[in-house]
């Protein structure tokens, strides 16, 4: 692929490549090794993911479901899940933080985890 100019879907799966390398920090002890490949099995290239990285990918990657699930009708919502859920997300500055990770991905992932305490343990 280097020597030729990318694709639109090209660059798109070598921007998710670098995103999924960048969840695991270099002295981590790896978990799985991801293989990204074009629809025609091309090969991109591949992301060592530390146990932490593939929790938190599982849980983002379950909340896209959820969100994507959500767009369409359901029936009746247990109130007492929406009220968590609202109090949850309060202060959460959803566009800000949009336009921050376009600008800066490290900064808006580090914005996130100082509004809702996420990380502040530990590294993924």
């Amino acid at each position: 692929m280097a020597d030729r100019e990318l694709s639109p879907d090209e660059m798109r799966a070598v921007e998710l490549l670098m995103q999924l390398q960048a969840l695991t920090p270099e002295n981590a002890i790896n978990a799985i090794r991801i293989s990204i490949r074009m629809a025609d099995g091309s090969y991109v290239g591949d992301a060592l993911l530390s146990a932490k990285a593939v929790a938190a990918l599982n849980d983002a990657t379950l909340s896209m479901i959820a969100y994507r699930d959500s767009q369409a009708p359901v029936g009746d919502i247990d109130p007492l899940l929406q009220a968590d859920f609202e109090e949850y997300c309060i202060g959460l500055d959803v566009d800000g933080l949009v336009a921050m990770a376009a600008m800066d991905p490290a900064e808006a992932v580090a914005g996130f985890d100082e509004i809702t305490g996420f990380g502040q343990d530990e590294d993924l």
